[in-house]
């Protein structure tokens, strides 16, 4: 057993794949149908655009039920279906003709499976199946949601060949199709499941996390610092992370920089996220978690305090590599804190809330700093904004000394 590899890291893969999948037909893909919806209904850019906000609407509400569901049931089982649920929808959106309709399934089916086969699922097994390299997991975890530009360009040579709708069609059967066989041969639910619980991997592992645990009554977490201060950092550095990407190709452009070159920062923030969390994962492995929150809370307020304070190129480009490396290094390190503060067997249902609040925070931040735009003619004092309450919570995660509570 100990010169053959760990079946955990077959369980990340498929997961992973599942997510890059999921990711690469949902969020990755919706910038491919604006101009065929606006061709197709004559409706506003705006009204074109709206997928991703309805979708994240969705995430708040379907989150914790999904999380409770992958706490309770198989995942396999959970997986098959959400993979079923995803060819449906994506098959009746392709058939329909009403806008109404197409947000429907995306507020409740689509945002349910972008639960159950994306990132919530993926960190879920990762914190089932490693304990000594959970941090690594959690790392490699997080770096499968960048993946899902992969599908992208796939989709728009489908969509020039066989129009929007066919794609779409293709798109859904293909994408289950791909998810289930990968799930029915690759997934398990736990170590115990294969009678790897004296694996080196799970080595002095609180046994409860193994097989049956205590219940967790909801009063246990929603009102526990430890979970509000871990839950808390990765949410407002999310959703500030979504403002910081949507503007930074305008703030560029009034900075005087050329549309490419704006683009690029785009670019670092990306590469540095994805960097990140494999680095992130490796230290969690190694130091308190504790010091890596309070490093991507820094990470966050400086990022913002450079675009404050310094109107140049220079200071934009380096705010994008620290927004980046503080997303990239929040996603591993806020789970892993979850996983180790309240145990693998009740992590899903613990760590959904943090998707609650990320997609909340994700609405609130991008529409705050618009209505700051309009109403001031730039960003600046959005900037500032960010970077005061990014202070309040560097200052509260530095205070913050986690403790066990399952």
């Amino acid at each position: 057993m100990r010169g053959s590899i760990y079946y955990g890291w077959v369980v990340l893969a498929a997961s992973a794949l599942s997510e890059l999948l999921v990711q690469g037909a949902t969020l990755y893909s919706a910038g491919l149908f604006v101009l065929p919806l606006q061709t197709e209904f004559h409706i506003s850019r705006a009204a074109a655009t709206s997928a991703g906000p309805i979708l994240f609407l969705g995430v708040v509400f379907m989150a914790p039920l999904t999380g409770r569901l992958l706490d309770h049931w198989p995942v396999r089982r959970l997986m098959v279906v959400c993979a079923l649920i995803l060819a449906a929808s994506l098959c009746a959106i392709a058939w329909t003709h009403s806008l109404a309709v197409m947000a429907a399934i995306l507020l409740v089916p689509m945002a349910a499976v972008f639960m159950g086969l994306g990132q919530l699922n993926t960190t879920t097994l990762a914190s089932r199946w490693f304990y000594r390299h959970r941090g690594l997991a959690l790392g490699i975890a997080a770096v499968a949601t960048s993946g899902g530009g992969l599908v992208a360009p796939l989709l728009s040579h489908a969509i020039q060949q066989y129009g929007w709708r066919q794609a779409l069609f293709y798109e859904g059967l293909i994408t289950a199709t791909v998810i289930i066989a990968v799930t029915l041969l690759a997934i398990r639910d736990r170590p115990a499941d294969l009678g790897l619980t004296d694996h080196p991997e799970n080595q002095g592992r609180p046994s409860a996390v193994l097989g049956d645990a205590p219940s967790l009554n909801w009063t246990m977490f929603l009102f526990s610092p430890a979970f509000w201060i871990p839950a808390l950092t990765l949410a407002i550095i999310s959703g500030t992370s979504q403002v910081l990407v949507v503007s930074l190709v305008p703030y560029g452009a009034q900075l005087g920089m050329a549309p490419t070159t704006a683009a690029l920062s785009v670019s670092l923030f990306a590469i540095t996220a994805a960097i990140t969390k494999i680095g992130a994962g490796l230290l969690a492995d190694r130091i308190n978690q504790r010091y890596l929150l309070t490093a991507a809370a820094l990470a966050m307020t400086l990022s913002w305090l450079s675009l404050s304070l310094l109107a140049s190129q220079p200071a934009l480009m380096v705010s994008a590599c620290l927004g980046g490396a503080a997303l990239g290094c929040a996603l591993p390190t806020a789970a892993g804190l979850i996983a180790g503060i309240f145990g693998s067997a009740h992590f899903a249902r613990v760590f959904s809330w943090c998707f609650t609040l990320t997609a909340l925070m994700a609405i609130a931040a991008v529409r705050f700093a618009g209505f700051m735009y309009d109403k001031f003619g730039n960003y600046h004092a959005a900037f500032e904004s960010f970077a005061s309450v990014m202070a309040v919570l560097l200052v509260t995660t530095l205070l913050f000394k986690p403790q066990r509570v399952a």
